[in-house]
C-alpha cells in the first residue's frame, strides 16, 4: 500500500505543480522571499470553454491526461501561513496573509511548455499582498476553523472550514471533513506563471509534505463530508453547479523559496 501512495504522489507532484524539465542550471535566480505555510488543494473539473476565458492566447487549458489528477483543469488552492520572510530572512508583512489562489495547469500553444498558470479570482487578506505577484488577487477577509481529533496511533479526522469575502459581497465557503493519513515527504521546482502578465514566472524550490486525501482516478477517498459554494460573481460560470471534484490534497507541511528570473 505505502509503494501505490509513493507512486501516486510522485506522479502528482509532477501534474500538479507544473513542468520540471527546465534544468536548474538554466535559470539565473535572485531570492525574493521564503515561506513556511500550511495548504488544502482542491482539484475540480470544470468547463472548460469558460475556464480559457481566464487565460490569455498564449496559453491553453491541459488538464492531465492521465494518473490522479486526469482530467482536473483547476485547482484551488487555500492557504495557511505560518511564517513569511523576505530575502535577507526577516518576517514579512504577508506573514500573516491567509489567502486563495485559483491555477490552471497548461499548456503554451508556441513552445509546448505544460505549467500551471494562476489566474484571477483568489483572495488576499493582507492588502499589501493585492494584487500580488502575478497581478490576480484581490482584497478581501479570509477565515479558517480547524479541529482535529485522534488518539494513540490513529490518523484522526480533520474538520476544515474556510470562508472566503471579497470586497464585493462575494464569497467562497469550504467545509470538508476528512481522516487523516501519514504524508509523504519530497522536494520539487518548478515554475509558476501569471495569466495576468503571461511572460512572467516565479521559480519555486519547495520541501513538501502531502497528504492524499482524495483521488476519484486513483481509486483514493477519506472525505467524510464534503461542501463548496461559491457566489463571487466573477467566478460564477466557473462554479455553476456542474464543477466535479476530482481530487484533494492536504499539505500540513509546505516550504519553499521563491526566486525571480
Amino acid at each position: 500500500m505505502l509503494h501505490k501512495y509513493i507512486t501516486v504522489f510522485f506522479f502528482i507532484s509532477t501534474v500538479l505543480v507544473g513542468n520540471l524539465s527546465v534544468s536548474q542550471s538554466a535559470w539565473a535566480e535572485t531570492l525574493v522571499h521564503s515561506t513556511t505555510e500550511i495548504r488544502l488543494v482542491l482539484a475540480l473539473r470544470v468547463g472548460q470553454e469558460e475556464l480559457q476565458k481566464f487565460l490569455p492566447a498564449t496559453w491553453q487549458v491541459a488538464p492531465p491526461p492521465g494518473g490522479p489528477t486526469k482530467d482536473a483543469n483547476l485547482f484551488v488552492l487555500f492557504i495557511d501561513p505560518l511564517l513569511f520572510q523576505d530575502a535577507q530572512g526577516k518576517p514579512d508583512v504577508a506573514a500573516t496573509n491567509r489567502y486563495t489562489v485559483l491555477a490552471v495547469p497548461a499548456k503554451h500553444t508556441q513552445t509546448g511548455e505544460v505549467a500551471i498558470v494562476v489566474i484571477t479570482g483568489g483572495v488576499a487578506s493582507e492588502i499589501a499582498s493585492v494584487p500580488g505577484a502575478y497581478k490576480t488577487s484581490v482584497h478581501g477577509t479570509v477565515k479558517r476553523e480547524q479541529t482535529y481529533k485522534g488518539a494513540n496511533s490513529e490518523g484522526g479526522i480533520v474538520d476544515d472550514f474556510w470562508e472566503v469575502r471579497d470586497t464585493q459581497g462575494g464569497t467562497m465557503e469550504l467545509r470538508i471533513q476528512y481522516e487523516r493519513a501519514l504524508p509523504l515527504r519530497t522536494k520539487l521546482d518548478q515554475k509558476i506563471y501569471s495569466a495576468v502578465e503571461p511572460t512572467f514566472y516565479r521559480i519555486y524550490r519547495q520541501e513538501i509534505a502531502m497528504d492524499l486525501v482524495k483521488s476519484i482516478p486513483a481509486g483514493v477517498d477519506r472525505v467524510k463530508n464534503y461542501r463548496l459554494n461559491v457566489t463571487m460573481p466573477k467566478l460564477k460560470n466557473l462554479f455553476n453547479g456542474s464543477e466535479q471534484l476530482i481530487g484533494v490534497f492536504a499539505y500540513p507541511m509546505f516550504v519553499r523559496q521563491i526566486y525571480l528570473p
